[in-house]
């Protein structure tokens, strides 16, 4: 719903504006429940509130009690007690009636999920556009009222209206076959609700646990992408327009309903676990696998989580230690090496994933082993030694790990991850001087500034003393360095491309041996 539309055929003084089609049911206490169009109905309230409380900022308390009664909530005669006109879900309710009784006087700390934010923004944007229009009109007043009367006279909308859950839910999917946008996860949600009959208030409550465990776990949104992964895990690949469909064809009972939304609410839990490595989840297991876990966010493998997933199920605690170390070194050689699109490696994921969910996969190695194409070590040997890395989080996580095999990853000298204490340092500089424009030409700087070989890890405060320097001065304060990476570089003569290309070589030797399969 824009407003700016709105607003336009409020001044073209067009007889209608319409809304779409909306589907209900008839609840109790003559209230209707809404099966799609929750979105429009609270936004059109969220607006309405808006204009409410500008009248109240001008402290017109006669229009400010017309407005919520007419539109926002009445009062019962007798008990005294406000009765809204809309009711949210359990979830989101508190914080959409505390908007509609005065946005002003909301303690927003008290709503942390995104549900929560995503009403506040809409709330806010809607008085901040209001106010905006007052300011420019001339009759702001008239203006508010105007907006009033179209939205209660001129604003249409079809009410399709069905008897009982199970026709309300093959209306709302003949919608959606018909071109009505909805997204993936309300048609998801609507067609387990409508699958398990008489027992849709269980799988109502899974599904609200679920979407709040998921909420917070992220600030973005994360449901589309859970439910996804969930089934990928189970069924191997599916694409996200091929979601709905697909399930369709799997939940065909009142018991595939239950149990799937059991299971959906139950691996929300899991899932949140991967994105949030500090969840208490992982208190049960070695700690290696956490790292390995952390390690995969940081390389942006989001595509590995249904075979995650999977493996967290079918697998032993020792089994899933030994497995997602093996798989951060399969996704190490695969971002390394390449040749591999986005598509077939999530393929390949999904496909694992099925096979361990099925227990035609019962092992470490056999997960290993379902990579047919993995980069053997002289290929991964090659690729690493003329990578360039050019997201420094990434940089600096395979400088600490070649530290690490290095000095011992008992050692005290072990990097820290905390970039406030150690960050990244370009050896030829980002801003080279004339001095180093006599070594480095402008494609060769393009070439060599990212690679891996010209990159070191450093202490902060020996970082902040070297900037754009020569060679030479950088070496003095090289020497200084606690990394042995960082401080044999000091050990050449020169920087040029030839040297770049003999620490690189070494970095990879020790990669294939890091990284090992």
């Amino acid at each position: 719903m824009n407003l700016s539309d709105i607003n336009d055929a409020i001044k073209n003084k067009e007889k209608e504006y319409f809304l779409g089609s909306i589907v209900v049911t008839a609840g109790a206490n003559n209230r209707y429940e809404v099966v799609d169009g929750q979105q429009r109905l609270t936004t059109v309230s969220l607006v309405i509130a808006a204009i409410k409380d500008i009248f109240a900022e001008d402290k017109d308390h006669e229009v400010v009690a017309s407005v919520k009664s007419d539109f926002l909530a009445s009062t019962d005669r007798k008990t005294k007690e406000k009765e809204p006109k809309l009711i949210l879900n359990e979830i989101d309710n508190e914080v959409y009636q505390d908007l509609i009784e005065n946005i002003n006087d909301l303690d927003t700390s008290k709503y942390r999920r995104q549900s929560h934010k995503r009403l506040i923004d809409a709330s806010q944007f809607c008085l901040k556009y209001l106010k905006e229009m007052c300011q420019k009109s001339k009759d702001s007043e008239e203006e508010l009222h105007a907006w009033l009367d179209y939205l209660e006279t001129n604003m249409k909308i079809i009410v399709v209206v069905a008897p009982d859950d199970s026709n309300a839910f093959i209306i709302f999917e003949t919608l959606n076959d018909r071109g009505l946008e909805l997204a993936i996860s309300d048609l998801l949600k609507n067609y387990l609700f409508h699958r398990s009959g008489e027992k849709i208030e269980e799988t109502k409550n899974r599904w609200l646990s679920m979407v709040s465990i998921l909420e917070s776990a992220s600030d973005d949104p994360l449901v589309v992408t859970y439910l996804r992964h969930f089934s990928m895990a189970k069924y191997g690949l599916i694409r996200e327009k091929e979601l709905f469909s697909v399930m369709k064809r799997k939940i065909t009972s009142k018991k595939n309903a239950l149990n799937y939304s059991s299971e959906l609410s139950e691996g929300a839990r899991v899932y949140s676990a991967l994105i949030n490595t500090e969840h208490e989840f992982w208190s049960d297991f070695d700690p290696k696998v956490r790292g390995s876990v952390s390690t995969l966010n940081l390389l942006g493998m989001t595509q590995i989580r249904p075979l995650l997933l999977s493996i967290l199920e079918k697998f032993n605690e020792k089994n899933v230690c030994t497995t997602f170390q093996k798989l951060v070194s399969v996704a190490v050689r695969f971002q390394i090496v390449g040749g591999v699109g986005g598509g077939t490696m999530e393929r390949l994921y999904a496909d694992t994933a099925k096979s361990v969910t099925e227990g035609k996969i019962t092992t470490s190695k056999e997960v290993i082993s379902a990579f047919t194409n993995l980069p053997s070590d002289s290929a991964f040997k090659t690729g690493f030694s003329i990578a360039s890395i050019s997201k420094q989080k990434i940089a600096r996580f395979y400088l600490r790990a070649l530290e690490e095999e290095i000095i011992g990853k008992s050692s005290e000298q072990v990097p820290s991850i905390d970039t406030d204490r150690v960050n990244l340092e370009h050896i030829l500089p980002s801003t080279p001087t004339q001095e180093w424009n006599a070594t480095f030409k402008p494609d060769d700087f393009r070439a060599y500034h990212n690679r891996l070989g010209n990159l070191a890890i450093m202490a902060s405060k020996l970082n902040s003393t070297v900037g754009n320097g020569s060679f030479a001065e950088k070496c003095e304060i090289y020497k200084k360095s606690s990394f042995s990476l960082t401080n044999s570089v000091a050990d050449e003569s020169v920087w040029n491309k030839q040297a770049i290309e003999n620490r690189q070589l070494k970095m990879a030797e020790l990669a294939v041996k890091i990284w090992a399969i």
